[in-house]
Formats: C-alpha cells, structure tokens, sequence
C-alpha cells in the first residue's frame, strides 16, 4: 500500500472512529493481508516502528486539523455572533427612547433636591450668621449630610472668628477696666468687641 493510498483512507475518518476497522475494509489493506500482513502485524508496526508510528500520527493530526477547520468554517461564526447578540442586545428605538425620558426624569429630580437643599442650606447660614457665598460647597446628597456639613462649617467658622478676635485683642493689650470681670472668669467677646469699638469712637 502507497502511503498516499493510507493517507486517502484516513482522510474520511472522524476522530472517534476505528482505525483498525477502517483498515479492515480497505481493498489495498484486505490485499496485504492476504499477501501475509495481518491486522496484528499492522498494529504491532504502529506501536513499535518509530517511522510508522510518527506516519500514523502526522496523519491522524492532518486529519484533526482538516476537521477543525470544517467546524470553525460551519459553526464559529453563528456561535460567535449568538455571543455578541447575548452580550450586546440590539436595542428597540422605542426603548432608547425611554432610557433617555427617564435619565431625564432622574437629573429632574436631583436638581429638584439639590434646590431644596440649597433653599434649606442657606436659610440655616443667614440664621447662624455664617458665609451664604460658601453654602453651594456644603450641599450634601441629602439633608442630613447638608446639615452636617453646615455644622462643621459653622464650627470651622466659630473657631476662625474667635482666634482671630483673640488675635486682635492681644494685638492692641486690651486690659479691661478694674472692678468690671466677667462673672463666668472669662472674657466676654462680644462686650469687649463693644467696649474696644466705643473707644476707638
């Protein structure tokens, strides 16, 4: 048999198919057998003769490959695109369309809290005496995150405004007048702001 006869033979075969059966029934092979070369004789060559067995195998991988090109050429393409279309839906205009109306809707609603939150933030300042240019930056996501934020904004502001009075008064050695101490043992900014604005009049 001719090599290129057994390459023709295994051409056809699937993967989980019988070799030796193919064989078998092959005219030239049913023609070796009679002339003495059995079945036995052929598998005992392809397990211990090197050159046969490296034969066998590069045709058994011509074959594999031959086969996963078939299946790549009739089937990769349908799978890939089930992929994408499972991946990547193909959207209705109708459902665009309300994707957009209710993203609108959403930004709506934020501006409409932002705003009340601002409205509420800023009539929380202008009561507490606090900066109303600086409220925008303290507008949390909701009201209580606003409210916090406006407090640390007042302490920050507080603690700025007594440090700086404190400050000015060392500046100028301010002594209070005998006879006139706070109560509490402290001093009273704002009487003193007073008392330091009337002398300066």
């Amino acid at each position: 048999m001719l090599k290129k006869e057994l390459a023709e033979l295994l051409k056809s075969a699937e993967d989980d198919d019988n070799i030796d059966e193919i064989l078998g029934k092959a005219e030239p092979v049913k023609a070796l057998v009679n002339n003495g070369l059995t079945l036995d004789a052929f598998k005992t060559k392809a397990t211990t003769d090197k050159d046969f067995k490296a034969f066998m195998d590069s045709e058994k991988d011509k074959h594999s490959q031959k086969a996963l090109e078939t299946w790549k050429t009739n089937n990769l393409q349908s799978l890939i695109d089930d992929k994408v279309k499972e991946l990547y839906p193909e959207e209705d205009p109708k459902d665009n369309e309300l994707k957009k109306l209710k993203q609108e809707m959403e930004n709506m609603k934020k501006e409409k809290i932002k705003e009340q939150l601002t409205n509420k933030a800023l009539k929380i300042a202008t009561e507490k005496g606090l900066p109303t240019d600086l409220v925008d930056y303290f507008i949390g996501q909701d009201e209580d995150s606003t409210n916090k934020n406006l407090e640390t904004l007042e302490k920050v502001f507080t603690d700025k405004l007594e440090t700086t009075v404190k400050e000015r008064l060392k500046d100028n050695s301010y002594t209070p007048p005998a006879g006139k101490e706070d109560p509490k043992g402290g001093l009273d900014f704002i009487s003193v702001i007073k008392e330091n604005q009337v002398k300066r009049d």
